[in-house]
């Protein structure tokens, strides 16, 4: 979120530079991407004063202007703007200025005048998007300055994280700076003048699953001019990386940025008599504001009224309800939409906004009620609006404050310093925890509380502040006040502990015995799973010769085998429970087909069940015969024999970290009674 500082300082003293305060919050835990000067491009751009105006000699829409700029020489300037006048305090950009478009301002006649600059309008200036008068200044616009020093703006862009959907805001941010400055933090409510006529003449709300929308504020204002923003309110807006729009649209983007509450503007006429908050119906579309248009599914929270929907809740409007310039009457929507709800509706649609962005984040409910007036008072300042008395509401405004368990002797433990229970204490307060609302209403103030009420034992009830729907646990607490502390403060130390020695994940031993044994000149097969009763029972205890880091973890194979309920053949009936029999039959079939020599083995699954349990567990099963393949890596024998086997085996074992076992004789009816080990 980029924030300009500027707008920073109206919500908490703030007398660090641009990058001494980002540092600040980076040693706070915040992310910041970095810091820009917003405007940095208007180099050789100054404030001027409009001298005097008049006609062109020999063009109607051409005006002849003197140009004071200071000390230097009055400057004459041709220019096709009819906003102008004298004594006027406007942007003059001086020959050799490159704008942001990339023209560049040269000394130049125009129809036989010459003409030493030119004066610019926000548009010109990237600064606004009106193009059609030039940028008027405050009177009070210091004459001669470098227009970036005078309406340039450092801009801080902070890289929010999902758990921190607070600091989506000015005011969040402001909290923050607060702790690290120990400023109050204070947010004044903009007053409301209502009229007379009542919001509810004509309206109805009506939410259909509160669980999905707790709670919904809507307002109307009357009344409205639907034009551009203030300049003032365009450049900010441009600096925080939002484009200007229309005044109603931009009230709505300005408290947004502010408050970090979204909230939407219906044009009244296209709305019917009740405003509802409903899923989509199926079959339902909706024309979206990008025009784009979106078959929606009965997962989709709408806002809606009597007949279509009008809006993707929390996501984005809809192009029938869309403020245009014929707009003279709006309903403001403020809600608290389920963050779960607005995020599938989001991903499914492939649709991100800005408001999306923050109720995927959770939002604090208390600014539903505030969102709404602050959205109506600007529409009265900007617009010319009339604000109806009251508003329609559906869910409570508040909720209870979560309370947690804080033990500071818990914290010096887990954080290593010896931080007191009173200093623990001060660091949380700077963010507001157990902080109470100003008994003026019109205000929001966080300031911080020396003392929170006991609880028995060493412990503490604290109660986390309703904008920090991230503190759940009393770990979150030890996490505030190392952060606040600074880690940058908190000593650094070695580990005492032993720490077991590094093993590869299974799947890459197994990749590299998989390697070991094609170097080593044996065939890969995989064969089926499944086997016959009759092969169960004869495999069903475990033959072993490689134990350890292979089927580590994986406990020992036996127990009863596994039955498919519901089996192809009766050949293929079961889980094998070893690997053997299904590599025996690869080597029978090579045998049958004439090859009198071959190295096969598998890496594979067995299963077993014990006490009605399933499991599985990986083997490694081998089977050779006849000569060596010429050329074999570390032959030794030209004939397979126990002691090359043997030596194949060590080296697997060597490879997993593990010592080959060898067991005595097993007594089986599948090996041979003289010759098995």
């Amino acid at each position: 979120m980029k924030i300009p500082l500027s707008w920073l300082r109206e919500f908490t003293d703030v007398q660090l530079t641009a990058e001494q305060l980002a540092e600040a919050l980076t040693l706070r835990g915040l992310e910041v991407r970095g810091v820009e000067r917003w405007g940095a491009n208007w180099n050789k751009m100054v404030v001027g004063e409009l001298l005097e105006v008049g006609p062109h000699p020999k063009a109607d829409r051409l005006q002849l202007t003197k140009v004071r700029i200071g000390d230097g020489p009055i400057l004459n300037i041709v220019c096709g703007a009819r906003n102008i006048a004298p004594g006027q305090r406007i942007p003059v950009a001086l020959v050799g200025a490159q704008m942001p478009d990339g023209r560049r301002i040269e000394r130049a006649e125009k129809m036989g005048v010459a003409s030493e600059g030119m004066l610019c309008s926000g548009q010109e200036l990237d600064a606004t998007d009106d193009g059609d008068g030039i940028l008027i200044l405050d009177p009070s616009a210091p004459l001669g300055v470098p227009l970036v020093d005078y309406l340039g703006e450092d801009v801080i862009d902070v890289d929010v994280k999902p758990n921190r959907g607070d600091l989506l805001s000015i005011l969040g941010l402001a909290r923050e700076v607060g702790a690290i400055t120990g400023a109050p933090v204070a947010y004044a409510a903009r007053p409301l003048k209502e009229g007379a006529d009542a919001v509810a003449a004509g309206l109805a709300l009506r939410v259909a699953d509160e669980a999905l929308a707790p709670h919904v504020v809507l307002r109307v204002v009357d009344g409205l001019n639907v034009a551009a923003s203030p300049d003032r309110v365009q450049m900010r807006l441009k600096a925080a990386g939002l484009r200007s729009i229309s005044n109603v649209v931009d009230a709505t983007n300005y408290i947004m940025l502010e408050l970090g509450k979204p909230t939407h503007a219906f044009d009244r006429a296209k709305v019917g008599d009740t405003v509802q908050i409903r899923l989509a119906k199926k079959g339902e579309s909706l024309e979206t504001l990008d025009h784009e248009v979106r078959s929606l599914d009965a997962t989709d929270l709408v806002v809606a009224d009597e007949r279509t929907a009008l809006a993707l809740a929390g996501v984005m409007g809809g192009a029938s309800s869309e403020v245009t310039p014929s707009t003279t009457s709006v309903i403001i929507e403020s809600a608290i939409f389920a963050p779960t709800s607005v995020r599938r509706t989001a991903q499914r649609h492939s649709l991100r906004s800005e408001a999306s962005h923050r109720f995927e984040r959770g939002q604090e409910r208390r600014l539903a009620v505030l969102g709404a007036d602050q959205v109506a008072a600007l529409l009265t300042e900007w617009a010319g609006g009339v604000a109806r008395s009251g508003r329609l509401v559906s869910g409570a405004e508040e909720v209870p404050a979560a309370t947690l368990n804080f033990r500071p002797a818990r914290v010096r433990a887990l954080l290593g310093v010896a931080l007191t229970d009173d200093e623990q204490v001060a660091l949380l307060g700077t963010i507001g925890i157990n902080a109470e609302a100003a008994a003026d209403a019109t205000k929001i103030v966080v300031t911080p509380k020396r003392s929170l009420s006991a609880a028995k034992g060493s412990a503490r009830a604290v109660r986390v502040p309703s904008w920090r729907s991230d503190l759940e646990i009393e770990a979150d607490l030890a996490e505030e006040v190392a952060r606040l502390y600074g880690y940058e403060r908190i000593p650094t130390s070695i580990p005492s502990a032993d720490l077991p020695p590094h093993r590869p994940s299974p799947t890459l031993l197994r990749d590299r015995v998989r390697r070991l044994l094609a170097d080593a000149g044996l065939n890969e097969v995989v064969t089926h799973a499944l086997v016959s009763a009759a092969q169960a029972e004869l495999w069903s205890e475990p033959t072993a010769l490689v134990t350890g880091s292979l089927a580590a973890s994986e406990g020992a194979a036996g127990g009863a085998s596994i039955v498919l309920k519901n089996p192809l053949s009766a050949d293929h009936d079961r889980l094998r429970q070893s690997l053997l029999p299904s590599l025996l039959d690869r080597a029978d079939a090579n045998l049958r087909y004439g090859a009198a020599s071959g190295a096969i083995f598998e890496v594979g699954r067995a299963y077993g069940s014990t006490k009605g349990v399933p499991s599985e567990w990986t083997r490694l099963a081998i089977a050779v015969w006849g000569e060596r393949e010429q050329g074999a890596p570390s032959a030794g024998a030209t004939r397979w024999n126990l002691d090359e086997l043997k030596r194949l085996l060590a080296q697997v074992a060597h490879l997993v970290g593990e010592r080959p076992a060898y067991g005595a004789s097993i007594d089986s009816a599948v090996l041979h009674p003289g010759i098995n080990a």
